[in-house]
């Protein structure tokens, strides 16, 4: 704690450094979309199936497309379950090595196992126990739920001890778009990418009978088992990096001194009282959960299959160069992001940049629906290797790079925003009812968002395979275009998310914890966890301090001024103010803490 006693700082290493719990997590996510691909390798019963030895039933393949795609959300269902028990434990906790270490490393260690479970005992199950097969893929993934809640839950309720200041926890974008880099990118790079190359690893090819009875061929790196030996090591110790640098970043703050104000741990009661009273945490919830699902849709393997393959015929030519270039933009939009959010609070930046995000992807809509698979003109190009390595960029695709590009950064911007805003919300709990849960308000926040985002894979077999008359899989590498295909890019790459971010803004006009709104918040539990600390009651203290008015001065955080209202100041007091009220001037009717509970 500084001389500022609201402001409780961290080392700019472990600001870097914590995100990458998030990273860890985000490896297994991305790679878990391959989940369906490997399923119909083995649930129908036959190895033989999966290297090309023989023709599968259209019928099994579909069907086994289907049961994934509805047994992730009845897995959520469970989820339900383990959300609210591993935050309450959470809560309970404290250990030898702290709150939130024993979840992210447990966690962790679940994830690995899961993986090897899935993909490399389940392998070796012989194809007389194929109703094994379904139990061993069905236990797997329970683990893998199990694991992910216990460790993703820490990303949000471990800031909260962290550091309490708006500029370092809005840094959190910043660095967490580098952990992405290094893990839903370089995850779908490597499988999506590299590894689709068949010099570095073989294709697999799985044949199957379709209604009318001709052959059709799924054929690429994730129809084979060489693929699954290269990225399951991979995943596993990329993951354990991950973790183990984000345990080093918050060992000093993971300490009671840093845990919250409350003398006692909340009870169940508290539980349905928090849902019930918190307001700001249901509509955080729903305008990040609905970004969540939208962005997963849209940027999903399986999308960029049908954007970049199965649309423009060059998946292997664009992927990785447009995954670059967006890139370029993402560090743009995410240093904006983290100056706004630390300047004027972490609720303006998503509403400033979620607006931004919907009116570029107007102009990819309207690219969209341009698109003609018989007009050249209308397809995205850079280079050609015919006769050499030549540009061949056109009108077309500077445009396309411009919108998307910028669409792109400005909604992972506000997608990383909302990750901080859960410490703010479990700050502003403290403050309402002097209870610290940051467990279950980050597994309240990780419940709703896994719900949601759980109908990604419903949502693609609707929007894609059943939109598609011809298609009865997922689209793949080699996939090749078909009547309907132009339609399912429209609505998954661009009106899923267009639809989620109108929520996202509505929820915003709702949602009160401005940054004058966090002065209070930060200051008010200040002062009480002092006088807390100096053997004041906890109920004492909340009625001795409730406005920012009460606070002494040196518990107060200033807010430096920013200067004349810009026009975007101008817009954000006209549409997302009506919310925010603060009572009171800081400090002008201070109450001082008694003599005798001062330390």
């Amino acid at each position: 704690m500084e001389s500022n006693h609201a402001v409780n700082r961290a080392k700019q290493w472990q600001i870097a450094l914590f995100p990458f719990n998030n990273a860890a997590t985000n490896v297994y996510f991305a790679f878990y979309t391959y989940f369906t691909y490997y399923a119909i390798m083995y649930l129908s019963g036959s190895t033989a199936a999966a290297l090309g030895g023989a023709v599968a039933s259209a019928t099994v393949v579909l069907a086994i497309s289907t049961f994934n795609s509805l047994f992730a959300p009845l897995m959520r269902i469970f989820d339900g379950i383990t959300d609210p028990i591993c935050g309450g434990f959470m809560d309970r906790t404290a250990t030898k090595i702290g709150k939130f270490r024993p979840f992210m490393i447990v966690g962790n260690c679940l994830l690995a196992l899961s993986l090897l479970l899935m993909m490399v005992f389940f392998r070796g199950i012989p194809d007389n126990l194929g109703w094994l097969r379904w139990v061993v893929y069905i236990v797997s993934y329970i683990v893998y739920v199990i694991g992910y809640t216990a460790q993703c839950a820490c990303t949000k309720a471990g800031q909260t001890c962290l550091t309490n200041d708006p500029k370092q926890r809005s840094q959190f974008v910043i660095w967490n778009m580098i952990g992405m880099i290094g893990s839903i990118v370089l995850i779908n790079v490597m499988a999506g990418g590299v590894l689709t190359n068949e010099a570095i690893c073989a294709k697999g090819t799985i044949q199957y009978t379709d209604a009318a009875g001709v052959l059709q061929t799924l054929r690429g790196a994730a129809y084979g088992p060489q693929f699954y030996n290269i990225m399951v090591p991979f995943v596993i110790i990329l993951s354990a990096i991950y973790t183990t640098m984000a345990v080093a970043a918050i060992a000093e703050k993971d300490r009671p001194e840093f845990w919250g104000v409350s003398e006692k741990p909340a009870k169940l009661k508290d539980y349905v009282g928090i849902l019930k009273e918190n307001k700001e945490i249901r509509w955080l919830v729903l305008s990040a959960g609905l970004n969540k699902l939208a962005s997963t849709v849209a940027t999903s393997g399986t999308v960029a299959f049908l954007v970049y393959g199965c649309l423009m015929g060059d998946y292997n030519g664009l992927f990785i160069p447009f995954y670059a270039l967006c890139f370029i933009f993402m560090g743009i939009f995410f240093v904006w992001g983290s100056k706004t959010a630390g300047q004027k609070g972490q609720k303006r930046g998503v509403a400033q940049f979620t607006i931004f995000a919907f009116l570029f992807y107007i102009g990819v809509l309207i690219l969209l629906c341009l698109y003609h698979h018989d007009n050249p003109a209308t397809w995205l190009s850079l280079y050609t290797m015919d006769g050499g390595f030549r540009i061949t960029i056109n009108l077309y695709t500077i445009l396309f790079i411009v919108f998307y590009g910028c669409g792109y950064g400005a909604f992972n911007c506000c997608d990383n925003l909302t990750i901080p805003m859960v410490a703010d919300c479990t700050d502003y709990e403290t403050y309402r009812s002097g209870n610290y849960v940051p467990g279950i308000m980050g597994t309240v926040f990780s419940l709703v968002d896994k719900l949601i985002s759980s109908l990604q894979t419903l949502l693609l077999q609707i929007f894609i395979v059943f939109l598609v008359p011809s298609l009865n899989a997922l689209p793949a590498e080699g996939t090749p275009y078909m009547e309907g295909m132009k339609l399912s890019a429209i609505i998954c790459f661009c009106l899923l998310p267009m639809a989620a971010w109108l929520v996202t803004t509505f929820c915003m006009t709702r949602y009160s914890l401005s940054g004058k709104k966090m002065q209070e918040v930060q200051a008010v539990n200040a002062v009480r966890k002092a006088a807390v600390q100096g053997g004041m009651k906890m109920e004492d203290a909340m009625a001795t301090w409730q406005t920012i008015d009460q606070v002494p001065e040196r518990f107060v955080h200033p807010i430096r001024e920013t200067g004349k209202p810009t026009i975007l100041d101008k817009l954000y007091e006209r549409f997302f103010t009506k919310t925010e009220t603060v009572k009171g001037v800081p400090s002008a009717n201070a109450v001082e803490i008694p003599e005798q509970y001062r330390k």
